[in-house]
C-alpha cells in the first residue's frame, strides 16, 4: 500500500485551512460590535454612578443651605431662634469637616 500526496490534496486542504479561517474571521468580526458596546455600556455605568453621588452630595448641600436660611430668616422675624442658629452651624461645620 503506498501513501501518495498530490498537488490537489495540497491546494484542498490549503483551501479547508483558509475556509476555516475565514469563517473565524467572520464570527470575530461579527462578535466584535456586541463586545465593545458591552464595555462602552459598563463605562458609561460607572460615570453614571459616580455623577449620582455628587448630585446626592450637591443635593444635601442645597439642603442644609435652605436649613440655615430658614433658620436665619426666622431669626430675622423673631429675634429668638439663637438656638436653632446654633443647631445649624454644627450641622453645617459636621458638613464641611465630613466632607
Amino acid at each position: 500500500m503506498q501513501f501518495t500526496i498530490t498537488s490537489d490534496d495540497i491546494l484542498w486542504l490549503c483551501g479547508f485551512a483558509l475556509s476555516i479561517w475565514g469563517v473565524i474571521k467572520i464570527w470575530k468580526e461579527i462578535k466584535q460590535p456586541n463586545e465593545d458596546k458591552t464595555k462602552m455600556l459598563l463605562a458609561h455605568e460607572e460615570k453614571l454612578e459616580k455623577i449620582d453621588e455628587r448630585l446626592k452630595e450637591i443635593e444635601s448641600a442645597v439642603r442644609l443651605n435652605l436649613q440655615s436660611s430658614l433658620v436665619t430668616i426666622n431669626h430675622d422675624i423673631t429675634g429668638n431662634g439663637i438656638d436653632q442658629l446654633k443647631n445649624a452651624r454644627n450641622e453645617i461645620q459636621e458638613y464641611l469637616i465630613n466632607k
